[in-house]
């Protein structure tokens, strides 16, 4: 086992050609399984957050030579594979290049890559700091499994291969990379110890609501199609827009998602004037409802 994980995320050669095709796969593959399959199954997470873009980012990490060639072709993966996702779904799409809105967020992310991605490679040093570099994408999984496990229970069998990813992925990080002894125990405690206080900390249970009139409530009129530009928050906050017919006129239902204890923001963009709405939500229990405000 140890002599595969050695293999993969550091015997292999990957030109630049191979990188390419590599992330071409990787854009085909996530605008299917977000035009295919629906929320909530873990196949369609690829699509919506970034544990699962993890593992090839860190394959092609540690597969590098050096920092900068680790920095510079995660980057230009993600500049090749992000923009694909979309570009594919745009021909099949209601929303047309309005679909774009949505890389604003990816965008954001890919850029990160860069530096992440150069500070990520030393972790091929198997030093003490390699360990405290590899704990942060180990906390990272263990807690997005954690809130995957909250969603699951809520609705069962939903995100339950997302969940089980996360926390097998991060096992196999901590025990499978690094021989340094000090990573050894630094990792996993230091993942147990932060599992521990999310979980005391959030005292979260997941919500799913339905809201209609959040635009009519704040004198918003859309001229062409809405959709989510952004969204920010984790524990599988999320919003999404439905369109339906009140008598023959065109209105318009958020799907708005997340965990209770924690805020999260969102923007609904008219794809025809451009037009931003910031909003933030959260669940009030005092309230015991979801309040969402106008930013």
């Amino acid at each position: 086992m140890k002599k595969l994980i050695k293999k993969i995320f550091s015997g292999i050669t990957i030109t630049w050609p191979k990188l390419i095709i590599f992330a071409v796969i990787m854009g085909v593959w996530t605008a299917l399984m977000a035009m295919f399959v629906p929320d909530g199954n873990s196949f369609h997470d690829i699509a919506v957050t970034g544990e699962w873009w993890m593992l090839p980012a860190l394959f092609i990490v540690l597969n590098s030579k050096k920092p900068l060639e680790a920095a510079t072709k995660t980057i230009v993966f993600f500049l090749i594979s992000q923009p694909l996702v979309y570009l594919i779904q745009v021909p099949f799409s209601d929303m047309g290049w309005g679909l774009f809105g949505y890389y604003k967020y990816w965008f954001m992310i890919t850029l990160l890559t860069f530096p992440a991605a150069f500070v990520a490679w030393y972790i091929k040093k198997d030093k003490w700091y390699s360990g405290i570099i590899l704990s942060a994408g180990t906390i990272y999984l263990a807690l997005v499994g954690v809130g995957y496990v909250h969603l699951f229970i809520d609705n069962p069998p939903s995100h339950l291969i997302s969940a089980i990813y996360c926390f097998v992925f991060s096992l196999i990080l901590m025990f499978g990379l690094l021989k340094d002894k000090f990573s050894r125990i630094f990792v996993p405690v230091a993942t147990a110890i932060a599992m521990v206080v999310y979980i005391l900390l959030s005292q979260t249970s997941p919500f799913e609501i339905y809201n209609n009139t959040v635009l009519e409530e704040n004198n918003i009129t859309l001229v062409g199609e809405p959709y989510v530009s952004f969204w920010s928050g984790d524990g599988g906050g999320e919003v999404t827009i439905k369109e339906y017919d009140d008598n023959g006129t065109k209105r318009y239902t958020l799907v708005i998602s997340g965990d209770t204890g924690r805020n999260y923001r969102f923007a609904i963009t008219d794809s025809e004037t451009g037009e931003e709405y910031q909003f933030k939500y959260y669940y009030d229990k005092d309230k015991n409802e979801v309040v969402i405000e106008r930013e």
